[in-house]
């Protein structure tokens, strides 16, 4: 799901243009995409909108010690041997696959145990608060879509239905953000957004044209 920053901007009152450049100046680890979040499908989830884990306003140093646990996972010998299973191989087996699973189970709740005490208590009530606001944006959004999907034979109806609700469901969560964090929450969130909305820009204008 792409949330344009201006509609964070429009929420939290913010004016993001000009802060992209001295942002991206400053050279941080990158974890942009690590899943603190939690929600109605995945434990362990990425951030629900752009900019969301800069609201935790992490120090450069809890920045690096994340960094570092996610660079001890991914090089973790169990998780790139269970990375390297082909589900369509034939040569694994079930047992093969079962064992796979629990190291990898294992490694990515030794990862989050890890990370949960680099965060501060505040840090770790303030995640669960967002998931909260989370799940009451996806049950408000659901009531209101419920009896929309009752289109048959017609996908592209059902593909525009599912978009209008994933934009409604981004604005509902955006909404509960600006009543629950603080203005300097927002802002770090609303910068950490223009800055990945420039990179995406810059990454697709950088792709070689098709001849």
């Amino acid at each position: 799901m792409k949330t344009s920053i201006l509609i964070w901007a429009a929420f939290a009152g913010l004016t993001v243009i000009g802060t992209v450049g001295a942002a991206e100046k400053q050279k941080k680890a990158d974890i942009t995409g690590f899943p603190f979040w939690k929600s109605e499908k995945q434990p362990h989830a990425p951030p629900f909108v752009p900019g969301l884990n800069a609201a935790l306003e992490l120090t450069d140093a809890q920045r690096e010690q994340i960094a570092a646990a996610q660079n001890d996972f991914n090089n973790d010998e169990a998780v790139k041997a269970s990375r390297g299973l082909r589900k369509d191989d034939p040569s694994v087996t079930a047992e093969q696959r079962d064992k796979a699973r629990v190291a990898m189970e294992a490694a990515t709740t030794r990862l989050h145990e890890k990370v949960n005490g680099i965060l501060t208590p505040e840090q770790r009530a303030l995640v669960e608060k967002i998931n909260a606001a989370r799940v009451a944006a996806v049950e408000e959004v659901g009531i209101v879509y419920k009896d929309k999907f009752s289109i048959k034979g017609d996908e592209a109806a059902r593909r525009r239905v599912m978009e209008e609700k994933n934009q409604d469901l981004a604005e509902g969560f955006l909404g509960k953000l600006d009543a629950l964090l603080s203005t300097s929450q927002k802002e770090a969130m609303a910068r950490a957004a223009a800055e990945e909305e420039q990179r995406m820009k810059t990454a697709v204008n950088k792709k070689p044209q098709k001849q």
